[in-house]
């Protein structure tokens, strides 16, 4: 049996801070059961042979771990691409709220044993214009390279769009500023 399959059968309730409201006007402890976390960290069963794959399983454990916090928080409202300012339901994201719980959440995967190929670094920030963007960042131990992880672009529990940092940050390429990612 595997490090981490050992880990998920003893799977803790976990208690975890989450914002949205746009800058994290709204701040929520969530607890979530133990059965929750085992469906979240079930994610990375079996573990990931290399850095590839784990970005992989961390897009997908972060999708569904929104899915999770969505049944504690009116998050589950989240619209992607959402610029509006004072939307008509509550628990929507901007970039900083979305930026925020996915690093409050890889660091959570990380301490735990579940991220072997990546660290949690700074969250990465691109500005063009008057435009100004946000999202949670990993390195990759072996290489060096950083990848972003940006849920903003799709609704609550949706894949969130995993991208090399220099590409995230080239603004020449619309497809990553404006357009939805498909899953």
């Amino acid at each position: 049996m595997s490090l981490l399959t050992d880990k998920s059968a003893e799977a803790q309730p976990q208690r975890l801070s989450v914002c949205y409201d746009f800058s994290c006007k709204t701040e929520a402890q969530v607890v979530l059961s133990s059965e929750e976390w085992k469906s979240v960290i079930g994610w990375f069963r079996p573990a990931p042979m290399d850095a590839e794959e784990e970005r992989e399983r961390l897009r997908q454990a972060v999708g569904w771990l929104e899915v999770v916090v969505g049944r504690h928080t009116p998050t589950h409202n989240d619209l992607g691409l959402n610029w509006e300012k004072n939307p008509p339901e509550l628990g929507q994201l901007d970039c900083i709220d979305e930026s925020l719980n996915i690093t409050t959440y890889m660091t959570l995967f990380k301490e735990q044993g579940y991220l072997r190929f990546h660290r949690i670094v700074e969250r990465a920030y691109r500005k063009f214009g008057f435009y100004a963007h946000w999202a949670g960042q990993i390195e990759e131990i072996d290489s060096g390279r950083r990848f972003v992880i940006d849920s903003w672009f799709q609704d609550n529990g949706m894949l969130p769009y995993v991208a090399d940092s220099i590409e995230w940050h080239d603004m020449s390429n619309a497809e990553t500023i404006i357009f939805p990612i498909q899953n």
